[in-house]
């Protein structure tokens, strides 16, 4: 990256820590953004490794730390959504929940009386 902001020396992440981004792309689509755009809406689904998701998970944490808040990662296993906690560094007081605790009720309520309508999947 070529881009100097006066005032900032360096970087606080170590190269280590830096994910690039890994896109499937389908045979003769290389050539072609658009064409990648497609490949990408047919198979919206990415499998990353686990190696993967904790460095990238890692990275975001630092980058965080320089803002002076935490990020705290959890799967709430009712609705099976990741739920991410922005967190004070010093404090550990709670700044934003992504999606809120009322949004991830609320799902939960409706998979629950969509369960109680439908006894079978098709």
């Amino acid at each position: 990256m070529g881009m100097k902001i006066p005032g900032i020396t360096g970087t606080a992440i170590p190269p280590e820590l830096v994910v690039t981004r890994h896109e499937p792309t389908a045979a003769g689509t290389e050539a072609h953004p658009e064409a990648r755009l497609d490949a990408r809406a047919a198979a919206p689904e990415s499998n990353y490794s686990a190696e993967e998701v904790r460095r990238s998970v890692e990275l975001l944490e630092q980058t965080f730390r320089l803002f002076n808040k935490k990020l705290r990662f959890s799967v709430n296993e009712e609705i099976n959504r990741v739920v991410v906690k922005v967190l004070d560094a010093k404090t550990d007081k709670l700044i934003k929940e992504i999606p809120p605790a009322e949004i991830q009720r609320l799902i939960a309520r409706i998979k629950e009386t969509i369960g109680l309508l439908f006894d079978e999947q098709i």
